[in-house]
């Protein structure tokens, strides 16, 4: 393979940075081509957020007095002994999704396209972590969202009251059909 010489500067910080790196590499060229290497194989990951970090990082520095996280295990437990009639309560009165994304978005939720409100549903879903896999579809006169979890059936009941505030808030018609590992939504387009 035939090699190049290059001459550059660098800033002390970086120097510091590369002989700390030749040390584990072995020399300094060997770390700048990992380097050059691992650029090439993502040039975005290392400026760049997913959509989920960038909201988890907005919400860590807005909402840290709202917010408490705890493990799956301890979610699924309080799920299973939830009250169905005080989280109604508590949907009808907070609206929690609705905040979700007029907070993500910006704006009133009747500002938003039917599209976005999708799109911002299954991005707070995919935040809490509670849900294995979302898979979401266009057909000509509706929308599909399929969403596949290990948290029992009150889970799906308590996230499908949540989304049909959401759709009834928004002025659309939605079909359901939960079990203990899927929830199925059917969103018609006006």
């Amino acid at each position: 393979m035939k090699k190049y010489r290059i001459h550059t500067t660098i800033s002390s910080k970086h120097h510091k940075l590369l002989k700390k790196y030749a040390e584990k590499f072995g020399t300094q060229q060997k770390a700048l081509e990992c380097a050059l290497e691992k650029l090439n194989d993502n040039p975005k990951q290392s400026q760049q957020l997913s959509l989920e970090e960038e909201v988890w990082l907005r919400a860590e520095r807005e909402l840290k007095d709202l917010l408490i996280i705890f493990h799956k295990s301890h979610a699924k437990m309080l799920y299973e002994n939830v009250d169905f009639k005080r989280i109604q309560e508590y949907i009808n009165n907070n609206k929690p999704v609705e905040f979700a994304l007029e907070y993500y978005y910006q704006k009133p939720l009747k500002e938003c396209s039917l599209q976005e409100i999708i799109e911002g549903m299954i991005l707070n879903i995919n935040i809490q972590g509670s849900a294995d896999t979302i898979n979401y579809t266009d057909s000509s006169s509706y929308y599909t969202v399929n969403i596949t979890h290990s948290m029992g059936l009150n889970f799906a009941k308590m996230l499908t009251m949540e989304q049909e505030s959401l759709f009834e808030s928004y002025g659309v018609k939605i079909e359901t059909n939960i079990s203990k590992r899927s929830i199925f939504f059917k969103i018609f387009k006006n």
